[in-house]
């Protein structure tokens, strides 16, 4: 028994090891927005019926219900942790679930230095308690107004409500929000509170920790994705391409900017697209530039099909552009229930069309 207590005590505090951030609640945001934005890739294959009102219940899939309960699950955790490093930088005594800590408890209130190893065996309160301490200190002045956008009602009811999904995955784990559900949810209510804490200048300062790298074609998924969920009629199949776009950005390999590497890779991913789509047959039309990542090696796949009559001979033929792939970062759509980005307002080729011969 001992040597397992040992192995688990050999590891480090964060702030020892960087002094910008006092705890993993940005590497929690992004996990939750990468499991989010993968939310349409393992429900692609449904086709048009994914981005009408109904979807059946039983047309949810296993990866699906995989990026609903780590989506929902990282997000609260990331809620949970900015609101107690906001109350810690007041008084650690605002976190801790300390009654029974006697002599703990007299040298913090003396303002006396306790271990982080000893605080760290001290459970901290749960989040319930924990956000109705913030709002409650907030709505008295006691905390500095940049943060008073908490107070907000429909802020308020947007985190109450993960932390109830977040509970009804952690509990009982049988209960999913539907994929329309879950797109509105977080574009609508928990996109903003996100881009409130990350625009402040103790989390600007190392957004690294979180965020994707820019697309070759400037959008920004997660602004975009709040900007539709907020129209008055949002288009699923609109926040489905952004997702795809945002998931495909953090798998962009091109993380640093050596030009050897960069080339390197993107040699690489050329050749497999050209293989996919040898030019000689269909020309450079069917091997595109990349959205994300802006290597051209985005390759158009067609299906062919007809309707025949009763000797099997073809009495119509015609030809579509069936889904795309990118060989470098990854980025991928299905054609069905999708519009070219034209439609959605962005300065991009087209990506689909169909013709009769």
């Amino acid at each position: 028994m001992s040597n397992i207590r040992n192995l688990c005590s050999e590891g480090f505090a964060i702030p020892d090891i960087n002094a910008d951030f006092e705890s993993i609640a940005l590497i929690s945001l992004k996990q939750a927005l990468k499991s989010y934005f993968s939310t349409y890739k393992y429900m692609a294959n449904i086709g048009r019926s994914l981005f009408e009102d109904e979807l059946d219940a039983r047309s949810h899939s296993p990866g699906y219900i995989e990026h609903y309960s780590e989506t929902i699950i990282h997000f609260q955790h990331f809620f949970e942790l900015i609101c107690k490093d906001i109350l810690r930088k007041e008084n650690e005594l605002l976190v801790l679930n300390i009654d029974n800590k006697h002599e703990i408890l007299y040298n913090l209130i003396k303002g006396e230095e306790v271990p982080n190893d000893e605080l760290e065996k001290i459970n901290t309160i749960e989040f319930n308690r924990t956000f109705e301490r913030l709002c409650n200190l907030i709505t008295n002045d006691k905390l500095d107004p940049k943060y008073s956008f908490f107070k907000d009602s429909n802020k308020k009811i947007a985190l109450e409500q993960l932390n109830i999904m977040r509970n009804r995955i952690w509990h009982r784990g049988s209960f999913v929000m539907k994929y329309k559900s879950l797109d509105l949810f977080v574009g609508k209510y928990i996109l903003p509170i996100v881009k409130e804490i990350i625009k402040l200048p103790e989390y600007s300062s190392i957004s690294r920790l979180w965020e994707y790298r820019g697309l070759d074609s400037k959008i920004n998924p997660l602004d975009e994705i709040i900007s539709v969920c907020n129209e008055d009629t949002p288009a699923l199949d609109h926040i489905a391409f952004l997702k795809e776009l945002g998931r495909a950005a953090y798998n962009n390999p091109y993380n640093h900017d050596f030009a050897f590497y960069k080339k390197e890779i993107a040699d690489r991913a050329i050749r497999i697209a050209r293989a996919e789509i040898p030019n000689q047959i269909y020309g450079d039309d069917y091997v595109i530039s990349c959205p994300v990542c802006g290597t051209k090696s985005l390759v158009k796949y067609e299906e062919s099909d007809g309707d025949r009559d009763k000797h099997g001979q073809y009495t119509s033929y015609w030809t579509w552009i069936d889904n795309i792939k990118c060989y470098c970062c990854s980025f991928e759509l299905q054609s069905s229930g999708m519009r070219n980005p034209s439609e959605y307002g962005y300065s991009l080729p087209d990506f689909w069309y169909e013709y009769e011969h």
